[in-house]
C-alpha cells in the first residue's frame, strides 16, 4: 500500500513538473487528453526539395567537372537544399562512355554525402545552341543511364525532361523531334527508366496537353497514382520576361495565356513546377515586380527557382521588398497550429492525438513523404515510433489539415515520462535517418536539429496506475 502511494507520488510530481514547463495547467491522471497552441515562425530555413536553387551548368569548365562535397556543403550553409545539375552529353553519336555514367553516379553520391538534393537535366548543346541526337541515340543513351536513376532517385529532387533541342528545352530540334509522337516517346522513355516516385518536367504547358491528349488537369483522383501523366510535371525558364514569358504559352492571346495558367493552377497542385527567369530587360519590366511575381508564383505554385539567374528580376525582388517571402513561400511551409494529446497511458492503453497543420506554401511537397509520431524517454532515449496513415502530398496551399491519431502503447513499455514529436522524414532508406532530409515545421522552438524531428511541446506519462482504455485495434507503437 506505501510504494502504491509513493508511485502516486512520483506520477504526480512528474506530471506536475511537464505541465510548468510547457505551460499548461495541471491536469488530474483520469484526464485524458491535454491542448496546446503553436506558435509561427517567420523564419527562413531549408527544408527538402522546395525553395531556390543552385544552378551547376555545362559551361567549358564545369561540363565534366565533378560536384565538390565542399561546393555543395556551401548550398546548405545558404539555407538552400537543391541544386540545379545540367549535364552536357559528349557524343551525339555514340554510346556515353563510362567516363560520363560515373561523373553522373559520383555527383549522386556527392549530394547525397552533402545532404542535398539535385534536379537534373541532359543536353547534347549548350552556349549557342547546336545540334540535338536523333531518337533511337537519345532512347539508347536514356537504357545507359537508368540503372544510375534507379540506384541513386533518393538525392534527385525531379528530372527535367531535357536532351531535345537547345539546351535540352524543347524549343527546337536539328533532329526533327518535335512533333508530338516524337515528343511521346521520348517522354515516355524518360518516364519508364526514372523510377515511379519521381516527375518528369516538360518546359511548354500546351505538350502536357498534346502528348497526353487531355486538355484536362490532373484531378485528386488521379494524383499521385504512378501513372505518366501524374508524374508529368513543369519548368518554365523564362519567368515573367514577356506577356507570353518568351514563349512559354505559345501565344500572346491573352485568353489563351489565361487557359494555360489555369491548367497550370490546378495541375500544379500535384506535381512540381520549377524553373528561372530570364529577363528584366525593357520587355519584362511590366512584369518582374514584387506585385506580380508574387501572384504568378503563387497561381502556378511554384516549389523552386533559380538562385543566380536573372540578376536582374532578384534584385528587383530584393529592392522591392519581397524577396524574403518568396524564400519563405516557395513549395510547402507547414505550420502546426494545434494539438491534443493523451496525457497520462498505462502500457497497452489507447493513444489519443489530433493535431492541425496550415500549409503557408505556395505548393505542397511532391515527393513521397512519411509522417510518424515519435515517443521518447526521458531518461533512457528510448524511442517508439508510429506511422500514421496520411499523406503530406495532399496537405494542399492554403489548406488546414486535420489529422487524427488513435494507436496502442506496447503491453511491454518502459514506464516513464515520454516527450512526443512529429516526424516527416524522408521514406528513401539511405536518408530516413538524415534531418537535413526531414520537414522543418514552421513553429517556434519545435525543430530539433540533431534528429529532424519537431517537438509538440509535450510529454505523456505511462504508468501502470493510471487509467486509459485498453487498445483493440491493430496500430502500435514500435520499439527502435
Amino acid at each position: 500500500m506505501i510504494k502504491s502511494f509513493k508511485k502516486w507520488i512520483k506520477t504526480l510530481s512528474l506530471i506536475t513538473i511537464s505541465s510548468i514547463a510547457y505551460g499548461c495547467r495541471i491536469m488530474p491522471l483520469n484526464a485524458s487528453t491535454v491542448n496546446t497552441n503553436y506558435s509561427e515562425s517567420f523564419e527562413n530555413f531549408a527544408n527538402p526539395e522546395r525553395g531556390f536553387y543552385v544552378p551547376v551548368n555545362p559551361e567549358p569548365y564545369r561540363a565534366f567537372t565533378p560536384l565538390e562535397i565542399s561546393e555543395l556543403q556551401e548550398v546548405r550553409n545558404e539555407n538552400l537544399s537543391l541544386v540545379r545539375r545540367i549535364y552536357l552529353i559528349p557524343d551525339k553519336f555514340a554510346a556515353l562512355p563510362e567516363s560520363f555514367l560515373n561523373l553522373v553516379s559520383e555527383d549522386l553520391q556527392t549530394a547525397r554525402e552533402a545532404g542535398v538534393k539535385l534536379i537534373i537535366r541532359f543536353t547534347y548543346n549548350w552556349n549557342g545552341g547546336g545540334e540535338d541526337a536523333s531518337k533511337d541515340i537519345i532512347l539508347s543513351h536514356l537504357e545507359q543511364l537508368e540503372p544510375i536513376f534507379r540506384e541513386n532517385y533518393d538525392v534527385v529532387a525531379y528530372f527535367h525532361s531535357g536532351f531535345i533541342g537547345y539546351w535540352g528545352e524543347w524549343n527546337r530540334s536539328t533532329n526533327d523531334l518535335l512533333n508530338s509522337t516524337e515528343k511521346k516517346d521520348i517522354l515516355f522513355k524518360i518516364l519508364s527508366v526514372v523510377p515511379s516516385e519521381r516527375m518528369v518536367t516538360l518546359r511548354y504547358p500546351h505538350d502536357k496537353t498534346l502528348i497526353y491528349d487531355n486538355e484536362n488537369p490532373l484531378t485528386s483522383s488521379e494524383a499521385f497514382n504512378g501513372s505518366n501523366r501524374a508524374r508529368t510535371g513543369a519548368i518554365n525558364d523564362c519567368f515573367l520576361a514577356s506577356i507570353d514569358n518568351a514563349g512559354t504559352y505559345k501565344s500572346t492571346n491573352t485568353s489563351i495565356i489565361e487557359q494555360q495558367k489555369d491548367f497550370l493552377n490546378q495541375d500544379n497542385l500535384y506535381v512540381v513546377q520549377g524553373g528561372e527567369s530570364c529577363s528584366s530587360e525593357i520587355e519584362a519590366q511590366p512584369y518582374i515586380g514584387c506585385d506580380n511575381a508574387l501572384q504568378e508564383l503563387e497561381r502556378m505554385r511554384w516549389s523552386a527557382i533559380n538562385s543566380r539567374y536573372e540578376q536582374g528580376v532578384l534584385d528587383t525582388w530584393r529592392n522591392q521588398g519581397c524577396m524574403e517571402e518568396i524564400k519563405r513561400r516557395l513549395g510547402f511551409r507547414f505550420r502546426l497550429v494545434n494539438s491534443e494529446i493523451s496525457h497520462s497511458l498505462k502500457p497497452g492503453s489507447k493513444f489519443i492525438a489530433k493535431f492541425e497543420i496550415e500549409n503557408l506554401g505556395w505548393a505542397s511537397p511532391y515527393n513521397p513523404r512519411l509522417l510518424e509520431v515519435v515517443l521518447r524517454n526521458r531518461e533512457t532515449n528510448q524511442e517508439y515510433y508510429l506511422r500514421v496513415n496520411e499523406d503530406p502530398r495532399r496537405w494542399l496551399p492554403d489548406s488546414s489539415n486535420i489529422v487524427n491519431v488513435e494507436a496502442g502503447l506496447p503491453e511491454n513499455i518502459t514506464t516513464g515520462e515520454y516527450d512526443v514529436f512529429l516526424n516527416l522524414p524522408d521514406p528513401a532508406s539511405r536518408l530516413y535517418n538524415r534531418p537535413e532530409y526531414s520537414i522543418r515545421l514552421a513553429n517556434v522552438d519545435v525543430w530539433e536539429e540533431s534528429t529532424g524531428y519537431n517537438s509538440l511541446l509535450r510529454s505523456i506519462i505511462v504508468d501502470t496506475n493510471v487509467g486509459g482504455d485498453s487498445y483493440l485495434g491493430s496500430d502500435y507503437f514500435q520499439s527502435r
